[in-house]
């Protein structure tokens, strides 16, 4: 009886033993900062997330294709999230806790406003990079931001609409979402070269950078200001429903928006939108993904990395529809 309780609590201690060895093996290797190194697959590759604000206008489709050909170029394990809309700030945070718990090895974000920045020093405490894309933020823990000077688009966009009107006369602008940064940059931007340019401002109210709340919030602008001779839109999202709005009364007012979305250029091109200036999602998500490695791998990288835009108009609107359909793989 003894020997046989003896050899049972040695083939108990012998499991515990080979379980714990598993245990340990199972975990996965650690960085000096004190992170996992992004290679719970085994593999070595790095572990590069990129969250984007929204999922919700072709514009976000157009940096998940960028980012998801640069997993592929670059050779990355990498995920992929976006919230539904960018309204919801409470969705991307929940977005932004949920990565930090699988510890990437960096983080490629677009954020919508500033309250995202308590979750992304999370990341930066932890040691992981943060690298921002679209929306800069006044935060210092950023590696670099990707993207379109905001304010300067703005500028842009102003000096498009006011060439095609005379100085005194009236303009009213369709804002995004209030409190954001991207919003408030081109908006800025737009006042501050429309002032200069002798420009009138009378009415600037907010549509949250959707089309449908465009159309209404531009028909009460229009009932309240019948003789307003120009529209800029923050984006071209409200840039269409703007448009709506003006040719359902009849009118034929030039309206500027900025992004380079398809319907946009769409509508440039066939003489609706009178302009837009085109920004490069696809380029910022994958010069995201780039730059991450680049980090990664100890280089130093810009503070400020320029993705590219331009003024389109009817002129080269076609030529861009073709290569942003191509990105899209239309």
């Amino acid at each position: 009886m003894k020997k046989s309780m003896y050899y049972f609590l040695f083939l108990i201690t012998v499991t515990f033993t080979i379980l714990a060895g598993c245990s340990e093996e199972g975990n996965a290797s650690r960085s000096d900062s004190g992170t996992e190194s992004g290679s719970d697959n085994g593999d070595g590759k790095p572990k590069v997330a990129v969250v984007l604000k929204g999922s919700d206008q072709e514009y976000f489709k157009l940096a998940e294709q960028g980012a998801k050909q640069a997993f592929e170029d670059f050779d990355v394990n990498g995920t992929y999230m976006a919230a539904t809309t960018q309204t919801d700030t409470t969705q991307i945070i929940n977005i932004l806790e949920d990565q930090l718990i699988e510890k990437p090895d960096a983080l490629v974000v677009m954020p919508s406003t500033e309250e995202q920045i308590p979750v992304l020093q999370r990341y930066n405490d932890d040691g992981i990079p943060v690298l921002l894309i679209d929306t800069n933020l006044e935060w210092d823990g950023k590696d670099t931001y990707i993207g379109t000077d905001n304010y300067t688009a703005g500028q842009t966009a102003a000096e498009h609409l006011a060439s095609l009107l005379s100085e005194g006369d009236q303009i009213a602008i369709l804002e995004g979402v209030t409190g954001a940064k991207v919003n408030e940059d081109r908006v800025q931007g737009v006042k501050d070269k429309l002032e200069e340019l002798g420009i009138e401002i009378v009415a600037s109210q907010s549509a949250d950078f959707d089309r449908v709340k465009a159309v209404t919030v531009m028909e009460n602008i229009l009932t309240a200001n019948p003789d307003i001779d120009g529209v800029f839109t923050a984006n071209d999202a409200m840039g269409m429903g703007a448009l709506e709005a003006v040719q359902g009364k009849g009118l034929d007012l030039p309206v500027v928006g900025i992004d380079g979305t398809t319907d946009a250029l769409e509508s440039i091109s066939n003489g609706g939108m009178a302009g837009t200036v085109s920004q490069d999602p696809f380029n910022m998500a994958y010069l995201g993904v780039e730059n991450a490695l680049k980090v990664l791998d100890g280089e130093k990288i810009d503070e400020l990395i320029n993705s590219g835009s331009k003024v389109i108009t009817q002129d080269n609107a076609a030529e861009e529809l073709n290569r942003v359909n191509e990105l899209l793989g239309k």
